[in-house]
């Protein structure tokens, strides 16, 4: 329904972060007076916990010499569902724009404001006895107070990194003590963590607005308004914006209407377009194209030296999404001394 497909990798990203986490602690075994006898890593996987206690329920020991019984300590952790967070929405309509220009230094990238969704983990800690569970738990617990933050790229293509807290909500601990001599313990820490993420759109392409001109007429007198508007006094704002990449190199042109240009020149350039940078008093303005886009005639006689770069102003392209043409009109009450020279600014 929709129409655009897109995929940023927002789940798959979250879970190698939150994996990633507790994937470097250690466990140490040590003698009475402090000798280290052995330091191991605690392996760290994907996948509910119910899977793992269900095979050491079932196949305590196996000696078969081809498959061993399950070792602990162990961790485990699952992504268990997600919730929008509405305390965290902003306006939908905020675009965050990539800081660089894309590789044809003509547009740039951008996409709308994103989703806020909280994510929801469980990370299951197995161990055999005490001490280890209580060594594992003791390296994670003091970075979460109770949140710990990271920071996330969210979107590849993007230059957006968002700070992400995940907080540590409950913690819990099961000993299956009881039972026959022959079932295995397994004592049992059940973290649960929030991550509050954010969820991002397509990336959409615009054009991008490169130069801007701006004139500002002041107590013009009447040459310069229509009948309908106040001849004594006013001021007309006019905001005009340059073709985006309408920059062109020309040959060498004496005093003449035809311009001719070493390669093709952008398509966009259309008749009526105001040219600056001839040096002329008045800018000339676009008559006609070659077929070709390698020449132009132009309203009045130029005289350009070679290696001079011309921008054509004209009527921007409304799909351009960031281009925008103003042009703002300002009158007074009818009184002159409204934008006498004394006082406006």
């Amino acid at each position: 329904m929709f129409g655009t497909h897109f995929y940023n990798e927002t789940i798959k990203r979250s879970v190698s972060i939150f994996g990633t986490l507790f994937n470097n602690i250690t466990l140490k075994k040590t003698k009475e007076d402090g000798t280290v006898l052995s330091i191991s890593k605690v392996p760290i996987s994907y996948g509910p916990k119910q899977k793992f206690l269900a095979r050491l329920q079932e196949e305590a020991d196996l000696n078969d010499n081809n498959r061993s019984a399950i070792s602990l300590p162990r961790m485990a952790f699952q992504l268990n569902g997600f919730e929008y967070d509405p305390s965290r929405q902003q306006n939908k309509l905020i675009r965050h724009s990539k800081s660089e220009l894309d590789t044809d230094n003509v547009k740039r990238s951008y996409q709308y404001n994103p989703a806020p969704y909280n994510l929801n983990f469980t990370l299951s800690i197995l161990a055999k006895n005490m001490n280890d569970a209580l060594q594992i738990v003791e390296q994670i617990l003091p970075y979460f107070q109770p949140e710990y933050t990271v920071t996330m790229k969210m979107i590849d293509s993007m230059s957006d990194t968002r700070d992400v807290p995940i907080t540590l909500t409950s913690v819990s601990m099961e000993d299956t003590y009881e039972g026959s001599y022959e079932e295995r313990r397994v004592i049992e820490y059940t973290l649960e963590f929030q991550m509050k993420l954010y969820f991002f759109g397509p990336v959409y392409t615009g054009s991008v607005i490169k130069n801007v001109i701006e004139r500002e007429y002041i107590n013009t007198g009447s040459a310069n308004f229509t009948t309908s508007e106040i001849a004594e006094s006013g001021l007309i704002k006019e905001v005009k914006h340059y073709e985006p990449a309408f920059a062109e190199i020309p040959n060498v042109v004496s005093n003449s209407t035809t311009i001719t240009f070493p390669t093709a020149i952008n398509t966009k350039i259309s008749a009526n377009d105001e040219i600056f940078g001839t040096g002329n008093a008045t800018n000339p303005t676009v008559v006609s194209i070659a077929t070709d886009k390698l020449s132009m005639v132009v309203s009045g006689a130029v005289t350009i030296e070679t290696n001079t770069t011309l921008k054509f102003v004209g009527s921007v392209d409304p799909t351009d999404t960031f281009v925008v043409a103003e042009t703002v009109t300002f009158y007074d009450d009818g009184a002159k001394e409204s934008f006498s020279e004394t006082n406006d600014s």
